[in-house]
C-alpha cells in the first residue's frame, strides 16, 4: 500500500510540477508607427516607372518647401532616364558600382539636369529608397553638392537602409534643403 501511495504521491508532484514549469506565454509587442511628419507634397504622388515624375515631385517641394526657386522652370534640358545592361555587360559580370549617377553636363551646367538610374538595382528599391536615390541625383545637379559624411543624410553615398521609414527621409530633405547637413560641401566645375 505504501508504494502505491508513494507512486501517486511522485505522479502528482509530477502533474502539479509540470504546470509550474511551463513558459510564460510571452506577450507580443506592439510598436506604434510614429505618425508621418507634415511635409506639403506626397510623396506617393509619383509613377516609379516615370522618372519625370520624381522630377516634378522635387520642383514642386522646393517651391513649397522653401518658396523656391523654381527649378521647372530654370533648367531647360531635363534627361532623366533608366540605364539598362546590354547582354554583352551582363555576360561580361562586370556591375555598376552606383544605382545612379548624374553627368558633367547635369552638374556644371545650370540650366540642365541630366541623371541615370540603373533599372535592375532601381527594380530592388522600396519607395522610399527610391526617393532617396532621386533626390541624392537632385543634390547633384541642382545643388551641385558632393557627397556627405553621415549615413543619415541624403547625400551620403549609399543607397539608404530598406527598413527607412517616410519620417527619416523627410527630416534628411528638409536638412538637404537648408543646406545643412554634416560636411557639406560643393562640386568644383572649371569655369
Amino acid at each position: 500500500m505504501k508504494k502505491y501511495l508513494l507512486v501517486w504521491g511522485l505522479m502528482g508532484l509530477w502533474l502539479v510540477g509540470c504546470g509550474k514549469d511551463e513558459a510564460p506565454q510571452e506577450e507580443e509587442e506592439i510598436i506604434e508607427e510614429e505618425p508621418q511628419l507634415a511635409s506639403c507634397v506626397d510623396y506617393t504622388d509619383v509613377d516609379d516607372q516615370d522618372l519625370m515624375t520624381y522630377w516634378n515631385l522635387f520642383v514642386n517641394d522646393v517651391k513649397c518647401s522653401r518658396g523656391g526657386p523654381d527649378y521647372g522652370a530654370s533648367h531647360n534640358v531635363v534627361s532623366i532616364r533608366f540605364v539598362v545592361q546590354t547582354p554583352e555587360q551582363q555576360a561580361s559580370g562586370v556591375t555598376p558600382d552606383h544605382a545612379g549617377f548624374s553627368t558633367y553636363n547635369g552638374y556644371c551646367f545650370s540650366d540642365i539636369v541630366d541623371i541615370g538610374v540603373i533599372k535592375d538595382y532601381w527594380e530592388d528599391y522600396t519607395p522610399i529608397q527610391q526617393l532617396w536615390l532621386m533626390y541624392h541625383e537632385f543634390g547633384h545637379d541642382v545643388y551641385k553638392y558632393q557627397h556627405s559624411s553621415n549615413p543619415a543624410d541624403i547625400m551620403w553615398p549609399s543607397i539608404t537602409r530598406s527598413d527607412t521609414k517616410i519620417n527619416d527621409f523627410i527630416r534628411a530633405k528638409e536638412r538637404f534643403l537648408r543646406r545643412d547637413f554634416d560636411g557639406i560641401a560643393y562640386i568644383q566645375c572649371p569655369d
